[in-house]
């Protein structure tokens, strides 16, 4: 957990962003202990405690650094890929890894997931990937499971109206398991599994995307 130093750091460092209206009107209590969440149904899928998860997160959409400049301190060994489309507000969760701590563990990058997925040094290799506001399911995964080595997972915090969505999972289109989901207080998050290397096609660019999803 965060320590009341953390915790008052934090909250300074995301003023701005607040101010913006980068991060909302949630308390920096209520956005630590979503992230909290986030980080059981993570560390549920390895078995592991956390302070015994090495792998690596990437963070694709991450904004001002939700979750993932939360999840960099909440597991001290995990190596975090933050990446957004906007500088702006990447500078927000510059500023946010900063005051938290965990800097040397972040890599903060400005970019599309989309394209970067693609790219050798992106596609396949992370252990997991999250997100918290991406899009709809067939959107979100298509993104990200390029993203995921195989034996990886996607967590997302889910919007239980996209409940039925996340159920038409596995498709043919991607060597993905069928969702499982992980219950808290604050919401549930959708965990998928990635079996094997997502072949080259995807994913597609957004316009094909969106004339066809997947499911």
């Amino acid at each position: 957990m965060l320590t009341d130093d953390q915790l008052a750091s934090l909250d300074e460092a995301w003023t701005p962003a607040r101010a913006a209206g980068v991060i909302g009107t949630a308390s920096i209590d209520t956005l630590v202990e979503h992230t909290v969440w986030f980080a059981r149904a993570v560390c549920s899928s390895f078995s592991a405690e956390f302070d015994e998860f090495q792998g690596c997160i990437v963070d694709v959409g991450t904004g001002a650094g939700l979750p993932g400049v939360i999840l960099a301190a909440l597991l001290p060994y995990a190596e975090l890929r933050l990446l957004d489309a906007s500088e702006r507000r990447l500078d927000h969760a510059r500023r946010a890894s900063r005051a938290l701590g965990v800097a040397d563990r972040v890599d903060i990058v400005h970019g599309r997931g989309d394209e970067l997925a693609h790219d050798i040094g992106w596609r396949g290799i992370h252990d997991v990937a999250v997100a918290r506001l991406l899009g709809d399911p067939a959107e979100t995964v298509e993104q990200l499971a390029p993203l995921v080595r195989p034996g990886g997972v996607i967590v997302i915090a889910a919007a239980e109206s996209a409940t039925d969505q996340w159920d038409a999972l596995p498709v043919a289109e991607l060597p993905t398991s069928a969702v499982s989901w992980s219950n808290s207080p604050v919401g549930r998050f959708a965990l998928v599994d990635v079996l094997a290397p997502v072949p080259p096609p995807f994913p597609r660019r957004e316009r094909k995307r969106r004339q066809a999803p997947l499911f």
